[in-house]
């Protein structure tokens, strides 16, 4: 189970962290905090059943540090699995508010539940509704989901540049999985794209067809990016493997 914004916390192994990690740690943990005050705050009554549900089926609130939150936070921030309670969010997500559908995104964003997957591709289908930046949770959701029946639609929504950054995860882990000649195409078109670029050249580092060396080496990136790491993790998965073909 990979959910967004599950909160780090330090175990204390050798080496011992860095001032930045503990910086780092704590605005996540203040991002966390107001995500759920934001949620949280003048509820609407459907995002208030859903919550009174969970709780009856013994989802706790939420506790971190001195801010008590409601079921769902439980849901997204915690190892508890949400896939006994699909029913219950499935049910909810056209319901409520906008600002509200992006926590039960992130609750079902769980290896398996494969039943969400059609409200999500959905989604994307109606992406003038959305923001870039909630869609992104839903790509993260399919990602997560990984839901074969799912692969001709998120070839789609990958292979439309309006979409922008919200195809990012679907570039980096779900299109490589795919393994199809459609789907290698698609990360090659996504060279050209700005917007999932680094993406694309992990996916296709991921995907493993070294016949992208060549391709991959002619791409400009800029230093210090993203885009620049992944190009040389990409060619440096692309070439070992190719140097292990030819038995050099």
């Amino acid at each position: 189970m990979a959910k967004v914004g599950n909160p780090t916390i330090s175990s204390g192994c050798l080496p011992l962290p860095t001032l930045d990690s503990y910086r780092e740690e704590l605005s996540e943990a203040r991002q966390i905090i107001a995500e759920m005050v934001v949620s949280n705050f003048n509820m609407s009554p459907e995002y208030q059943k859903l919550n009174e549900e969970l709780g009856e089926l013994g989802i706790p609130n939420h506790e971190f540090g001195s801010f008590t939150g409601v079921p769902i936070d439980s849901l997204v921030n915690s190892k508890i699995s949400s896939k006994p309670y699909v029913d219950v969010l499935l049910k909810y997500l056209p319901k409520v508010e906008y600002r509200e559908k992006d926590m039960i995104v992130r609750a079902l964003s769980e290896k398996g539940i494969k039943r969400a997957a059609p409200y999500l591709t959905q989604m994307f289908r109606e992406s003038d509704n959305y923001s870039e930046s909630f869609l992104w949770s839903v790509g993260n959701a399919l990602c997560e989901i990984d839901d074969k029946e799912s692969y001709p639609e998120i070839i789609k929504i990958c292979n439309n540049p309006s979409l922008g950054i919200s195809r990012q995860m679907l570039f980096l882990k779900t299109l490589p999985k795919i393994k199809t000649v459609e789907a290698y195409e698609v990360l090659l078109e996504g060279l050209m794209d700005k917007s999932v670029r680094g993406h694309a050249l992990d996916g296709l580092g991921k995907l493993g067809n070294t016949a992208a060396i060549d391709i991959i080496e002619k791409i400009k990136v800029e230093k210090g990016k993203y885009e620049f790491k992944a190009k040389e993790r990409a060619l440096k998965k692309l070439k070992r493997k190719n140097s292990r073909q030819h038995g050099v």
